[in-house]
């Protein structure tokens, strides 16, 4: 690891896991974050998360196992500080971010995906199978978090992305 690190960054269904796979085909590694949020279909309990306890999320807190970690629609989400060190590609959430420090922030590359909203909601009423009400909440947590965020090296918004 040489230290530098590529951040990807992106609202729900904004394409954060396409890339990864790209980055990852062309032999750059990710961490497997951590998380109290139960699986979804075919997700893989340390491929696509570490999924986690509540219990056990909060006593890695109190051990600072984390580098950064956040609570987003009511599951914790954390990047361990052994992955931080040792992998080159992270998706995390813009309070994590906010949680790199300025002398790191200068060893990252942040790539944020804003794809269109028509083309967000489409995704997560076909792929998850969400109703209107869960994509509207969503949506709603989304448009909050990423109001004033700024903090990117990289915005794409290719509706085909």
């Amino acid at each position: 690891m040489n230290n530098k690190r590529i951040i990807i960054v992106g609202p729900t269904c904004s394409g954060k896991t396409f890339l990864r796979k790209r980055f990852e085909e062309r032999g750059f590694t990710f961490d497997i974050s951590y998380t109290t949020r139960k699986p979804r279909e075919g997700e893989v309990n340390g491929v696509h998360y570490h999924f986690v306890s509540e219990n056990e999320f909060k006593y890695k807190i109190e051990k600072n196992y984390f580098k950064e970690y956040i609570t987003y629609a009511g599951s914790y989400y954390g990047t361990g500080e052994y992955e931080w060190n040792k992998c080159d590609c992270f998706i995390m959430e813009t309070d994590g971010v906010k949680k790199i420090s300025k002398e790191e922030r200068k060893k990252c590359f942040i790539i944020y995906l804003n794809t269109p909203l028509k083309v967000r909601k489409e995704r997560l009423k076909k792929e998850r199978k969400w109703n209107k009400k869960e994509i509207n909440k969503r949506v709603k947590q989304d448009k909050i978090k990423f109001k004033d965020f700024n903090d990117y090296d990289l915005l794409i918004t290719n509706a085909n992305f």
